[in-house]
């Protein structure tokens, strides 16, 4: 099942990327699956080169930290790939 797939390009702020992780963080941690399986967070794509990857990273630590709690309670599994020159 797949409930969002989601593109933030144009080399988003910090505050922007939090923003919008927020958003998906929110969405996804209201209530648990129902058969008690987890949920997938993938967070991955190639990034342009004019992208500043660590600044958006930045973005989605901060949402992290916010939803931390959430997201351990109902089981949020979180995987990263990434790609490109910066």
């Amino acid at each position: 099942e797949l409930a969002n797939s989601g593109e933030y390009s144009g080399n988003p702020t910090r505050t922007e990327t939090r923003e919008y992780v927020k958003t998906i963080l929110d969405l996804m941690t209201r209530k648990k699956h129902p058969s008690g399986k987890p949920k997938i967070l993938l967070i991955g794509g190639a990034i342009a080169n004019f992208t500043d990857v660590a600044k958006t990273f930045d973005g989605i630590i901060d949402a992290f930290k916010e939803y931390a709690e959430k997201m351990r309670q109902v089981g949020v599994k979180i995987y990263v790939r990434r790609g490109g020159p910066n």
